[in-house]
């Protein structure tokens, strides 16, 4: 039992290295020295006989065998995780770890205070929330659940997708910016504009917006400032950088206290799916399905009150 306990411990070392893309990362995130990471996968290389990962000074890539092993060792886990779901779901009461992978700024204006208030009600959870930038990545083996933004519809048939909301966007500017914008713009005057861009857009530069009369447009906009991070995109546009496209969530109490105001309102800006992503329902815990429910009627209440 020693020696499989010891080779499930490196399968799982070598599975966690594999989803944070590298010794460091994954050291980082588990709180386990690097040192002790690469010696597990060098034990469970010598074991198996095998190279599963090819490393050089800078980085490491994943052998054909290492890739089957790792989805392996996720298989496994999978299963483990699914038992420790069922024995916690029967005591009947949410409880254990939940760990959650959400952007920033959607973290920051509503999940937070959701996770916040679920653990008021449900004392027995404890919940990590760590930050992403919004990008598709791959679902990695600490998160029991991933928030993620889409323009398109997700279709994985590896995870579980739920939309939770459709995010309205705003395009918004400071007020020492009116004097630079029409009125009513048309087409043909957003090019002047200068902009905030958001690399979650395929090009920062290039925006697409609906006009009742005009139709749809690509616009092409004058980029000052571009990030992925949303917050900040909020903070170039209150600093007068730039028109930005942001979530009127995020944006409205600075455009009822006048610190923004939204141009081109007969403009609509595109709408964001929100999703939430999940391995299977089997491996869900009773808290993660809760904290699902929770987010529901939280970004429910949020659309309603955007109306």
């Amino acid at each position: 039992m020693d020696e499989l306990s010891k080779l499930f411990q490196d399968l799982m070392a070598f599975a966690a290295v594999v989803d944070a893309g590298g010794f460091n990362a994954a050291g980082a995130r588990f709180g386990v020295p690097p040192s002790r990471l690469s010696r597990s996968v060098a034990a469970l290389e010598n074991k198996l006989g095998v190279h599963l990962l090819v490393r050089t000074s800078r980085r490491f890539t994943v052998t054909d065998i290492g890739r089957r092993t790792y989805e392996d060792a996720v298989s496994v886990r999978a299963q483990l995780q699914g038992a420790a779901a069922a024995a916690s779901d029967s005591r009947g009461e949410p409880s254990g770890l939940l760990r959650v992978l959400c952007p920033m700024a959607l973290a920051s204006a509503l999940v937070g205070r959701i996770a916040i208030e679920f653990m008021s009600r449900y004392p027995r959870v404890k919940i990590v929330i760590e930050s992403t930038d919004g990008r598709s990545r791959p679902f990695v083996a600490p998160a029991d659940l991933a928030i993620q933004p889409s323009l398109q519809p997700l279709r994985d048939s590896s995870l579980v997708a739920r939309r939770l909301a459709n995010a309205h966007y705003v395009v918004v500017s400071a007020p020492g910016l009116a004097h630079e914008i029409p009125e009513d713009p048309g087409p043909t005057d957003f090019p002047c504009f200068p902009a905030v861009g958001w690399t979650f857009f395929p090009d920062p530069a290039h925006w697409s917006l609906h006009h009742s009369r005009h139709g749809q447009h690509e616009i092409t906009v004058d980029v000052r400032f571009s990030t992925d991070n949303l917050l900040l995109i909020r903070e170039a546009a209150l600093a007068g950088l730039g028109v930005a496209q942001l979530p009127h969530a995020l944006c409205r109490q600075d455009i009822e206290e006048g610190r923004l105001r939204v141009i081109a309102p007969d403009w609509a800006a595109p709408q964001v799916g929100v999703y939430v992503l999940y391995p299977s329902r089997r491996a869900l815990t009773l808290a993660g399905r809760r904290f699902i429910d929770a987010l529901e009627e939280g970004m429910a209440s949020l659309e309603r009150d955007m109306r």
